[in-house]
């Protein structure tokens, strides 16, 4: 179960602060796009979202998009936003992560990986040595892949909520 226990847990990505960043020595964030900054395959992204990226990138914090889509998809994406990106990363395998690390420049333990699935993000993170921070997804699955991953997440994170792995005051190093 500890495998896809995620560091830390948010409702959104608009919880997460500067502060908080830095209080817990994180210098860059390896971020998912679909669920996690805008529903999935959404071509838009709300300008709440595109305002707290600013907020973060303008306080020294590095961000990086992390996906395992299409060079087309992350790239139109991140080309909204003015990020540097990683396509096709593989996720849950590290390969993803330790490119995002390269181009970052960052060490693994300044990092953090942000997503809302336990099977990609979240276990990548566990299997790469890197914090995570899951947030719950923005849209409801409409994929059938999507639909059997959350069927399946869904227990286990009742089981996290249980055990209070989802206490964002609390850090799992």
């Amino acid at each position: 179960m500890a495998i896809f226990s995620p560091s830390y847990f948010v409702s959104s990505v608009l919880e997460i602060t500067p502060e908080i960043l830095k209080k817990n020595n994180i210098k860059s964030i390896f971020i998912d796009i679909d669920d996690t900054l805008t529903a999935h395959g959404s071509p838009s992204i709300d300008k709440k979202i595109t305002d707290w990226i600013n907020l973060i990138t303008s306080s020294g914090i590095k961000i990086i998009l992390v996906s395992n889509n299409f060079k087309k998809r992350v790239q139109k994406f991140a080309d909204k936003v003015s990020l540097p990106f990683v396509y096709f990363s593989c996720k849950p395998l590290p390969i993803g992560f330790f490119w995002a690390l390269r181009k970052t420049g960052t060490q693994k333990r300044e990092a953090v990986i942000l997503g809302d699935q336990l099977f990609t993000d979240v276990l990548g993170a566990n299997l790469y040595g890197i914090r995570s921070i899951l947030v719950e997804p923005r849209s409801k699955s409409k994929t059938l892949t999507l639909k059997i991953k959350r069927l399946i997440e869904k227990p286990i994170r009742k089981r996290l909520l249980k055990t209070n792995f989802y206490d964002s005051e609390k850090v799992r190093n």
